[in-house]
């Protein structure tokens, strides 16, 4: 019966996702929420690839217009990822995708990308049938995995690594693999990790027929997962513990545990698992003999394998469904079947190809075809000797035995049934039986022990809540006490709740002063000028540039705080803005502390520009050299310092060129200074401050310099 439960395992729950609504993905060219996008798609990936496939496609063209390459090389792994997940005929769509973004990420030297593009790389050419590039592709994904401190992905790559010498029938190698994620997964308290590679040590220890550790790793996988309630575990370890019990020829437990694990897994509408549990209970079904349950459900597998676009499950179905034929004494239908079955398995290079020979060899020995029985039931037997796969021996020594005692070899059948008996003592052994019943009641024994422990604490804390409502009735200081800091609770509530409110009036009184009419009307005169000098280019450039501005102000004055990327992109928009309106008359720099990623700290937004505005129009316009204002962001002592310098007039000579300017600067600074007050009293943090200093050269005016400490928030740990 070997080789009928599939053991493919994909790992691919690094990203594990649920559905998001297509509304969600608004067009946009904002690389912060393609970050996001791509982030939401590859979780979907799997689970939903004929949604995530068109979103990607949007994304990946939107991060080339604007020549985001992380973008890029994100929305190809999606892609990949998706062609993976939608069709096991479709490995060169994902190939292709994968290696392009795999690329994209070398040139970006982004190691966790590079780690999970070689880490989908491995299964497309797993699924291939090219090992030696597959385990070429997992050994990198883990390599870069551990440079990222990844420790999923380590663990994953582990478990990739230990299926590929599983398929290669290298089960010392896959047992040492899988035993190197069971370590890391327990030194870093994964448990839903812990679950899934345990399960998979329980799943090669079977292949080797060694059912005692596989029990023991089985049991541990249904302990961990109910730890968890993770229900594909439950699921799982439910299965596989069903195996047990079919190997030891326990036919009615081995049903309840399969069906315990299909009634899970429908639930999930996890296709992959109910046409392998379908399979696993048409075998038990066989064994019962039972033939039209057990054809049911393989067809019913069989379904499920065409509608994944899974040639291995196909080839699998039609095997068994041959094997069932023969049961109901129906070779030329097993021939039929057998033959569809190698006819796949041959062209995918199917590992379990062994499995089908002995079926064959069966049908041809059933049929009377002695002579190509007995040469392909030697070529089966061969197989599984050299690849050390125990079930496939026992069925085909059994086979031989009787093609040979039916042609008068009796010292050959002699020997097969020799070897047949041996292996099947080793199999069905009474006390393996017991280890999986004494497992079994060990398991019901301990839940019932924490279900009793359970009800004694809970009449704990029902004695100890009436004593607690004895003295609270006397405790009427302590209830006098418990209102008063309330009281004082919503006071403070209520002082910051206030704060915040002023804090508001200030940020729309500011926006105000940013978009003011004057600013407006200035803008759109220079469009007016590029028109009528016949730079058409420079006009759409400055409408472009505008529009985004002021999208940005308005939706930077909803927030509280911003990322300092947004308000960085802002305050350039703004600059670049003045510089084609006064025809490159000055330049601007703008540095970050090498400690600060404008990703990740967020600060109070618009108060950067209106240091820059006072700059530009009270400091450098007037000059006849070209001027220079440079912006530099810094961290020191729990604030961001922010600093604007030009190289100016200075405030002195500058001037009042207007009642109106004179009125903005006032406002502008004054509304600053407010906001950073308000902070400074709501946050507790007496550093926060406001100040400008005239700069000299020998006496001479030579610019001003603003100095802001700001406070400053951590988007992500």
């Amino acid at each position: 019966m070997a080789g009928i439960f599939i053991t493919l395992l994909f790992y691919i729950n690094i990203f594990p996702g649920i559905f998001i609504p297509t509304s969600s993905f608004q067009e946009t060219t904002d690389t912060s929420s393609i970050n996001k996008r791509n982030q939401d798609l590859l979780l979907n990936s799997r689970r939903n690839p004929d949604m995530v496939i068109p979103l990607a496609h949007q994304t990946l063209e939107e991060s080339k217009k604007i020549n985001f390459r992380k973008g890029t090389a994100d929305a190809l792994l999606v892609l990949g990822s998706a062609w993976l997940a939608k069709s096991f005929n479709k490995t060169d769509s994902a190939q292709n995708y994968t290696m392009q973004a795999y690329d994209l990420y070398r040139e970006l030297d982004n190691n966790l990308g590079k780690a999970r593009a070689c880490y989908y790389l491995s299964y497309v050419f797993s699924i291939k049938g090219n090992l030696q590039e597959a385990e070429r592709y997992a050994s990198l994904s883990l390599n870069f995995f551990e440079e990222s401190g990844d420790n999923r992905g380590i663990i994953n790559s582990y478990s990739v690594l230990s299926y590929l010498s599983e398929q290669k029938k290298d089960f010392k190698n896959a047992v040492a693999f899988i035993q190197q994620a069971i370590d890391i997964a327990r030194k870093t308290r994964d448990t839903v990790s812990l679950a899934n590679v345990t399960n998979s040590l329980g799943n090669i220890y079977h292949k080797m027929a060694l059912f005692k550790q596989a029990i023991d790793a089985y049991f541990e996988t249904l302990r961990l997962s109910e730890l968890k309630h993770d229900s594909s575990g439950i699921a799982m370890a439910n299965g596989n513990i069903g195996l047990m019990y079919y190997h030891q020829t326990d036919w009615e437990r081995a049903l309840e545990f399969s069906f315990r694990s299909l009634t899970i897994f429908k639930a999930m509408n996890n296709l992959w698992e109910v046409s392998k549990i379908y399979n696993s209970i048409a075998t038990i079904y066989n064994s019962k003999a039972r033939y039209d349950s057990a054809l049911l459900y393989f067809r019913e597998g069989l379904k499920l394998d065409y509608q994944m676009n899974y040639p291995t499950g196909i080839a699998s179905s039609y095997n068994n469904i041959a094997s069932t034929c023969l049961l109901l004494s129906q070779p030329d239908s097993a021939e039929w079947y057998i033959n569809k079955a190698l006819a796949i398995a041959t062209e995918i290079s199917d590992p379990d190809l062994v499995n089908y020979y002995v079926t064959l060899g069966h049908v041809l020995k059933t049929k009377g075809y002695k002579t190509r029985a007995l040469e392909t039931l030697n070529k089966a037997y061969s197989m599984a000797m050299e690849k050390g796969l125990p079930l496939v021996v026992h069925d085909v020594s059994k086979l031989l035995s009787d093609l040979y005692s039916s042609m008068n070899r009796n010292d050959l059948a002699y020997k097969y049934l020799k070897e047949y008996h041996q292996l099947k003592d080793s199999i069905t052994n009474a006390d393996y039986l017991k280890q999986v019943t004494r497992m079994e009641l060990q398991y019901d024994f301990d839940k019932k022990q924490k279900a009793a422990d359970y009800e004694r604490i809970k009449e704990r804390i029902r004695h100890e809540n009436q004593i607690r409502l004895q003295r609270r009735a006397m405790a009427g200081l302590g209830i006098l006490i418990i209102l008063t800091a309330l009281i004082s609770f919503l006071f403070i509530k209520h002082n910051r709740l206030r704060s915040r409110l002023t804090q508001i009036d200030l940020e729309q009184r500011l926006l105000r002063a940013q978009m003011n009419p004057h600013f407006i009307f200035n803008s759109l005169c220079a469009v007016q000028d590029f028109i009528l000098a016949g730079k058409p280019q420079k006009a759409n450039t400055f409408l472009t540039k505008i529009a985004k501005l002021m999208r940005n102000i308005l939706e930077n004055s909803r927030e509280e705080f911003i990322p300092l990327e947004k308000e960085i992109e802002t305050v350039k928009l703004y600059l670049d803005l003045q510089k084609l309106r006064f025809d490159e008359e000055f330049d601007y720099d703008i540095r970050l502390d090498e400690t600060i990623d404008p990703e990740n700290f967020s600060i109070p937004p618009m108060l950067t520009q209106p240091c820059v505005e006072n700059s530009i129009e009270h400091g450098l316009l007037t000059m006849k050299e070209k001027g220079n204002i440079k912006i530099s962001y810094s961290l020191t002592d729990g604030l961001m310092k922010l600093e604007v310098t030009d190289n100016g007039i200075g405030r002195k000579e500058a001037g009042v060129r207007t009642s109106e300017k004179k009125n903005k600067k006032s406002v502008s600074t004054q509304l600053t200074r407010e906001r950073l007050e308000n902070f400074r009293k709501t946050m507790r943090q007496k550093y926060i401050s406001y100040e400008i200093t005239d700069l000299y050269n020998n006496n001479q005016a030579a610019g001003t310099r603003v100095v802001m400490m700001l406070p400053y928030r951590k988007i992500y740990a």
